[in-house]
């Protein structure tokens, strides 16, 4: 029995209380189907490297089609004060 059990089923001490039998494997799979399907919440994020490959691959795709690529923000830029 936990302490707290709102805390019964935490990702830090699930498989050690797996193995102590402090839960079965049965409310530990009845928790994992209880859960909300928050899927559509989903944010998809690249990494650099990722971001890098993505950007020469339009590079090539602009090139194919002969055109000038855009600029990113900030490049070709002055700070210019009149």
């Amino acid at each position: 029995m936990h302490i707290d059990e709102s805390k019964k089923f935490d990702k830090r001490t699930i498989q050690r209380d797996l193995k102590a039998g402090t839960i079965s494997a049965k409310e530990w799979e009845q928790f994992l189907n209880g859960l909300p399907d928050v899927s559509d919440k989903v944010d998809f994020v690249m990494s650099e490297e990722e971001q890098e490959e993505q950007k020469e691959q339009d590079e090539e795709i602009i090139e194919d089609k002969g055109e000038k690529p855009k600029e990113s923000v900030g490049e070709g830029r002055t700070s210019e004060k009149k």
